[in-house]
């Protein structure tokens, strides 16, 4: 059983949000130093990956992620179900304008980004929403 109050989905959000913008930043770093590429804080290049950018991104889809969830399991049958379709689109999008926008030196460390938050998210919204 979910849990049926708003503001619970917001701190879901949050705390979702937090853990796996930590998790993918430490990632980031890893993979800069496997991959040899510069793991830069922030900057205007469009065809690179920024610390910044990817904290960003990455809070703000699961905090909106964690309400979307909050309306599925209120208004569907199937709220886990519906969850990682919406996430699974996209990750098909943030997938493929990786592979067109990004400079070569980046798009394999987008991509294990993409995926790592994609299965954390699908995991991690759902398992924070269930009623203890």
């Amino acid at each position: 059983m979910f849990k049926k109050n708003f503001m619970s989905y917001v701190r879901t959000g949050i705390i979702a949000g937090v853990l796996i913008l930590l998790i993918a930043n430490a990632v980031f770093l890893v993979m800069g130093l496997l991959f040899g590429h510069d793991t830069p804080f922030v900057g205007q290049n469009r065809d690179t990956l920024y610390i910044v950018f990817i904290s960003f991104a990455t809070f703000i889809s699961l905090f909106i992620g964690a309400i979307l969830f909050y309306f599925f399991q209120k208004y569907m049958n199937k709220p886990v179900l519906w969850f990682s379709f919406i996430v699974l689109i996209g990750f098909i999008f943030n997938t493929y304008t990786a592979e067109a926008s990004l400079n070569e030196q980046f798009k394999v460390t987008a991509h294990i980004l993409h995926l790592i938050v994609s299965g954390l998210a699908i995991y991690l919204v759902p398992k924070l929403s269930k009623v203890k």
